[in-house]
């Protein structure tokens, strides 16, 4: 201041592009598509599920003879759907509609239409984390801590995140405007109140609609008119810095969706052999995670050998993912993190915790050990479910406790022209300050 056949894509992000659930508790009007492609997942009682489409139907039957309003038969079926997923009482496994899925595959493959900024729900409000560089947000002098109050006139009030977020998309070309609310330099949304834990509560994350009555008073509200563009999501961004005769390499990783290590790889490559960096800061801030193999890759970038992550559940084996080959394993390192660096991230950072590679540098990290698979469905959607729990080398199990970093240092919203954890971790490099590990 990231068919009913198997996907095998594992996946630890996605708190931007969570779906929250309807919890609507009972099974209404499954339709058969919907149906046969999650039948077997909960049950292999035949005779129960029979007669409980039995029950189904003629719940339906009454519902469209006798209800005192036209039943829309699709709302029936969602809401049957995220009943059933919704009993389960975990916030990652969610059913997603066709226009659901297509979106979450827009954001793991690195590109779409829209405007071009990383927002999450804090505190009930949908809060901007950061804009892209060169994105139509970032031109509108949209910044971090701003909180979007409307879209196209509509109040965010009572919308989740992903209906807000898919609201803010659209075709290239098209025009959106955005209420934004900017709270006052002294406040911050960012912040945990006193008396809170300093990790976000994973659930509450994920069932929290916009509450509009929350924004700090004596903030400013300006309409921006948006031109929507496809956005190239960059997956690393770098600078190179002088700490007296040092030279250090400020890398920044943003998500990790398909190519992200790559990209990473490329920046540090360039850094450590054609700029001659003494020594590698690796942002993951605001880094809300995404794809296990790219985590596993990312932490191959600094450690040469060992296990990097371990995935197990009740239906699956417990498979040991070990570090690729080809690292720089002597660099300086340091890591930076903060109560948004989420599941991938926190895979990295355990990592290079466990193994001392790491000095992590911020706050407390988010707390999600849990993986999901995702299950393509005949409709065109898909079933996103939760599979096994991850354990760093060590054998941590970080969900819903994060990962504390070994150096406390969060930046101050308040002073927008100094990063005070970037701060720190140049103080380290330099030797004015002890990592005091």
């Amino acid at each position: 201041m990231g068919s009913g056949k198997k996907l095998t894509l594992f996946i630890v992000g996605g708190l931007v592009v969570a779906v929250l659930l309807v919890w609507a508790g009972v099974l209404l009007g499954l339709s058969p598509m919907v149906r046969d492609g999650l039948s077997g997942l909960f049950s292999s009682d035949t005779v129960a599920n029979a007669e409980n489409c039995d029950l189904q139907q003629e719940i339906i039957d009454d519902l469209e003879s006798h209800y005192y309003q036209v039943v829309d038969e699709d709302s029936l079926q969602r809401g049957a759907v995220d009943g059933l997923v919704g009993s389960l009482d975990d916030p990652y496994t969610v059913y997603m509609d066709p226009e659901e899925y297509a979106y979450y595959q827009e954001r793991i493959s690195g590109e779409y239409s829209g405007v071009g900024m990383t927002v999450v729900m804090n505190d009930s409000l949908v809060t901007v984390v950061s804009t892209f560089e060169g994105s139509p947000a970032e031109r509108a002098g949209i910044e971090s801590g701003d909180i979007i109050t409307a879209v196209d006139g509509t109040s965010t009030e009572g919308q989740n995140l992903d209906e807000v977020v898919l609201n803010m998309r659209g075709p290239e070309g098209t025009s959106v405007t955005l209420t934004v609310y900017r709270p006052p330099m002294s406040t911050t949304t960012t912040t945990v109140p006193e008396g809170q834990e300093e990790t976000p509560d994973l659930e509450e994350q994920q069932e929290e609609v916009v509450d509009l009555t929350k924004l700090p008073p004596g903030g400013e509200t300006v309409e921006h008119d948006i031109v929507r563009q496809t956005i190239d999501i960059p997956a690393a961004d770098s600078e190179m810095l002088a700490v007296g005769d040092k030279e250090v390499a400020h890398v920044s990783l943003f998500d990790f969706s398909v190519g992200s290590a790559e990209e990473l790889r490329a920046d540090v490559e360039q850094a450590i052999e054609n700029e001659g960096a003494d020594a590698i800061i690796l942002d993951l801030r605001g880094n809300l995670g995404g794809i296990v193999g790219e985590a596993v890759d990312v932490t191959s970038i600094f450690v040469a050998e060992g296990v990097v992550v371990t995935i197990e559940g009740l239906h699956s084996p417990a498979e040991v993912y070990e570090v690729t080959g080809n690292a720089y394993p002597d660099v300086p390192l340091y890591v930076l993190v903060d109560e948004f660096s989420a599941s991938a991230s926190e895979i990295v950072s355990g990592a290079l915790q466990d193994y001392h590679r790491a000095t992590l540098i911020g706050e407390t990290t988010f707390g999600k050990g849990l993986v999901q698979v995702i299950y393509p469905l005949s409709n065109g959607g898909a079933l996103k479910m939760t599979t096994a729990e991850y354990f760093t080398p060590s054998g941590r199990n970080i969900n819903k406790v994060g990962i504390e970093p070994d150096v406390t240092a969060p930046d101050d919203p308040a002073t927008q022209d100094v990063d005070e954890t970037l701060e720190e971790a140049l103080d380290l490099i330099a030797g004015t300050t002890s990592a005091g590990r």
